[in-house]
Order: structure tokens, then sequence, then C-alpha cells
């Protein structure tokens, strides 16, 4: 609570006429002075019970999206997209409410903080007030604090009180356009095709190599002889396109890759996954601290969330089991060389790396990126 111009001048007033009747016996002004602190004080009281009885409840257009099998629910905006912020504001006290200021402070990189005014508000009325940001970066941001700024009668007090402590918006990396071939040469090469038989009912199968943790009961002989490597039977309910998407965010270098580099790096996984689900594929993200598989043009707006929410760490590489396509997305060209060594050579592999990368100036524009990075091929990696 903060005394105006005009405060300070009653509290002056009054305390000087009050010192006044006493010292020159004048008991004329001693009334005067009191009721010049009186109206100060009554001022302060009003305005105390009224901001008591204010209510903001904020609202915004954006989609609201959790993580499978998460409970936290975020407003998911694009970074660079101006985010519309409705602010009602309701009085539910018995007393009129004078016309006030509304602070919105915005978290940091989410845009700029604004100031909305409010008119007078009689008991149970209600007013909108519209705001925007505009995010500048990725990550889990919002609004701050909503402080809203109330004069009291005569203009005598100020209060400003904190109404709201935060409203947090998870803020994805720009979705980048990109493509996928239509061809089958993305799907991956086998040896053999054919049926499991359980007594009068089959299922698909095809074979793959053999990684760590295979069960030895399913080793394919007949493949393995005939390619020269471990290979094991992989049975199949259904054909289904998957992808698997591998984002690698830890460099050899402390502080690299820094905060924009990680954004190309997510950028380029989010377009890649994005294409991938509008083409009815199933897409498995593999980044640090998540293992996320994603199924259908649904799920587009969790991977754009996944993308606002991965910090930069250790990934660790999943048990994979045989998909359409890989996607790696890596700090240089020799790491992603690396993981992709790590997967079978039958299946084709995109990597995306910084060194794809010359300016390292803005992301979100597709004039920025190298054309590799909105297209895929069925070229495979040398490993």
């Amino acid at each position: 609570m903060r005394l105006s111009t005009s405060g300070i001048i009653f509290v002056l007033a009054g305390v000087a006429l009050i010192i006044t009747a006493y010292r020159f016996a004048l008991p004329g002004l001693l009334p005067a002075g009191i009721l010049l602190l009186a109206l100060v004080i009554l001022s302060a009281l009003l305005i105390t019970w009224g901001t008591r009885r204010v209510s903001i409840t904020l609202r915004t257009g954006l989609p609201t999206v959790a993580l499978p099998q998460s409970r936290d629910r975020y407003p998911l905006a694009h970074e660079g997209k101006e985010v519309e912020v409705e602010a009602l504001v309701t009085n539910t006290g018995r007393l009129a409410i004078p016309s006030s200021t509304i602070s919105f402070v915005a978290d940091e990189g989410f845009g700029d903080s604004t100031v909305g005014e409010v008119p007078p508000l009689a008991h149970g009325a209600s007013q909108t007030v519209l705001t925007s940001f505009t995010p500048n970066r990725r990550g889990l941001s919002g609004v701050e604090t909503v402080l809203i700024t109330v004069s009291g009668p005569f203009g005598l007090v100020t209060r400003k009180k904190k109404v709201i402590a935060g409203y947090p918006v998870a803020v994805s990396v720009p979705i980048l356009p990109a493509r996928i071939p239509t061809d089958s040469a993305i799907r991956p090469a086998r040896l053999d095709d054919g049926k499991v038989r359980a007594g009068h009912t089959a299922r698909d199968f095809h074979t793959r190599e053999y990684v760590p943790g295979d069960d030895l009961r399913h080793v394919h002989w007949p493949s393995t002889a005939k390619s020269g490597e471990l290979m094991v039977r992989h049975e199949a309910d259904e054909e289904t396109l998957y992808a698997l998407i591998v984002v690698d965010l830890k460099g050899e270098e402390e502080g690299h890759p820094d905060a924009l580099e990680i954004e190309f790096l997510l950028a380029a996984a989010a377009a890649a996954g994005t294409a991938f689900l509008r083409a009815d594929y199933e897409v498995f993200v593999v980044a640090p601290g998540h293992q996320i598989r994603f199924k259908g043009k649904r799920d587009i707006d969790r991977l754009r969330l996944l993308t606002a929410l991965v910090e930069a760490g250790k990934m660790q590489l999943p048990s994979h089991d045989n998909p359409n396509h890989i996607v790696i997305c890596a700090v240089d060209a020799a790491r992603g060389k690396e993981l992709a060594a790590q997967f079978s050579r039958r299946v084709p592999v995109t990597v995306r790396s910084l060194d794809d990368i010359a300016d390292l100036t803005m992301v979100g524009l597709s004039e920025d990126l190298p054309e590799s990075w909105t297209a895929f091929d069925s070229k495979r990696v040398k490993r």
C-alpha cells in the first residue's frame, strides 16, 4: 500500500493542524486535522477490503496438451507467434471498486510485460481485459505474475496486489515444412518374409539383425545362414509404418550445443516427426529424459510440447525393433554417424547435424535451413 501525492499532503496537513491546535491553543483546528487523517485511514481501509474481493482468471485460445502418461497439461504456443491472453476481472465483494490497472509480468522469453486498464466495477460486475505476448524462446514460460493496482476513494491511497502467482505456457520450436517420399524405398530391407504358425493360426513375420537382449529362441536359422549374420524373427500383428527419431543434445565441449543450437536440432526433429505423423507413421522419439511413442496426426501437438520441455543432457538409446526409417539429430556429423552405427545397416538413416548450417541466425524460417533438412530420401548413411 502506498500514499499518493494527495495522500501525503493530507497526512502532512492533518498532522500540522493537530500540532498547531495544541501548540497555539486553537481547538478549532483540531477537528480539521483529525478529519484529514481520518480520510486517509478510511481510504486505506476501503481499498484493503476492496482488493480482497477481486478475482482474475486468465484464458487463452491455445490448445491444452499433455505428454502421454503425464498429468501435467500446458497451453501450447509457437515460438514467434503472437499469443492472446484474456483476463476476466470480477468484483466478488459488496463494495464497488474504483478504476484500476492490471500489470501482466511475463516470464523471460515470453515477451514484453504489458499493462491493462479496468473501469470501476460494481458488486458482482466483471470486465474482460485483452493483452498479447510474442514468445521469443522455446521452453516453459508464460505469465509470471498478475498484479492489480487500485486507487482508494479521493485518490489518497493506492494498493498493488498480486492476484495470480503464475500462468505457465509451453512454447514449442516452430514447425518447419518437411516431406517424406511416397515410394517404398524407405522401408527396411528384409531377407525373409513368411508366417509363424501356431496351431491353426498364422502371424506375419520378417527377420532382422540380432541385437543384445533378443531372445535366442527367436533366431531364424535359414536367414542367418543366408546372410552370414545372426538374424532373429520379428513378428507383427499388422503392418504399421514406424519411424525412430533420435535427438542427441550432448556435446563434447561445455556449453555446446548452446540454446540456439538446441532449438535448431529440436526444430529438425519436430519437422521430421510431423511429416511422418501426417504420413500415418508411428513415431518414436528418443531425447534426453524422454522416450515417447506418438501415433497419428492427433499427436502432433504432443510432439510440439515435447520440444518445449526437452532439456540438454545425455540421451539413452532404446532397445530398437526394426523401424522403417531412422532420423538422427546430432551436434555434428561424426556423432550422427556414431549413433547410426548402432542400428541395422538395412534400415535407412537420415542424419541432421549442425554441420549442415553455415549461419545460425534465426530458427523458424525455412529459407535459413539447408534444403536437405526439409526432405527425406532413401539414401542410407554409410556405416
